[in-house]
């Protein structure tokens, strides 16, 4: 299969599209076919993507961890997931990520595609969302019963943007439940 490599630390210089042996599932390990992926500049500096969760250093890292997809396989345990479920996710940076037609994910690291949303669309969410969440309550020290103001966006973009998921992820995880309230602006 063809991925893109870090031959170096650093920067984009250092990104090598190859040819890479395909990876197989594992126990517990779900095989996915990359339809829409990224990587995020810092990315390529962090000490995490260079090593394994031991500590041991990765030959030839494959990097992109927000991506979006298609279940292609799943490996022995695999009891929550399909062939053929349409998926996003965020992955370990200890790990190969997505820059390439297949990648390994953890069932617990994915989630249904929303509808809504086309693949480069759904790709683009996990670490923004993410992002979000830990400013509004790992730093800001946001509570249930807060309300959060969205300001200038659009409906259609609230359906099925970072904001509808993280109210969504607030909702689901905080009792009595966080408000979001949003504004427009159209222009």
């Amino acid at each position: 299969m063809k991925a893109i490599r870090m031959h170096g630390r650093g920067g984009p210089e250092w990104l090598v599209y190859e040819d890479v042996p395909p990876p197989h599932p594992g126990r517990g390990e779900v095989l996915v076919r990359v339809y829409a992926t990224g990587v995020i500049a810092p990315e390529l500096t962090w000490p995490g993507t260079y090593q394994t969760r031991a500590g041991s250093i990765r030959s030839l890292p494959i990097p992109g961890h927000d991506f979006s997809d298609v279940v292609e396989e799943v490996g022995p345990g695999v009891s929550t997931l399909v062939r053929g479920a349409e998926v996003y996710a965020l992955t370990a940076f200890d790990r190969d990520g997505a820059e390439a037609e297949y990648t390994i994910a953890l069932p617990s690291e994915l989630a249904p595609k929303p509808h809504s949303l086309d693949y480069v669309q759904a790709a683009a969410i996990p670490l923004t969302v993410l992002t979000a969440w830990q400013a509004f309550f790992d730093h800001a020290g946001l509570i249930a019963v807060q309300t959060i103001l969205i300001h200038r966006a659009r409906q259609e973009a609230l359906e099925s943007s970072p904001s509808n998921l993280l109210a969504g992820l607030a909702h689901r995880s905080l009792q009595p439940p966080l408000r979001a309230t949003t504004t427009s602006c159209v222009h």
